[in-house]
């Protein structure tokens, strides 16, 4: 596993999209525990606002591949469409 990989897409002034792993306890303070153990890559929230702040796990990616993919997808902001 590439333990090195991180990719962060700013949202706004206080908030980040991230991919990465996350050490055992990071995901057990984010109360994530239900998503497995720490292997395996990560998207998560990182939001610096004092009345919400903190690390927020949204889901756990299910391979490499899947990693890298939803990177392109972040990293490419041009292509969101909206639905509404």
């Amino acid at each position: 596993m590439e333990d090195d990989l991180f990719v962060a897409q700013k949202i706004d002034n206080y908030r980040m999209l991230c991919v990465s792993s996350l050490a055992r306890k990071t995901i057990s303070d984010c109360e994530a525990s239900h998503l497995g153990t720490e292997a395996g890559y990560f998207v998560y929230e990182v939001d610096d606002r004092p009345e919400s702040g903190g690390l927020h796990v949204l889901a756990k990616v299910a391979s490499i591949e899947a990693a890298y993919r939803l990177i392109e997808i972040i990293l490419d902001r041009g292509r969101a469409v909206s639905l509404a």
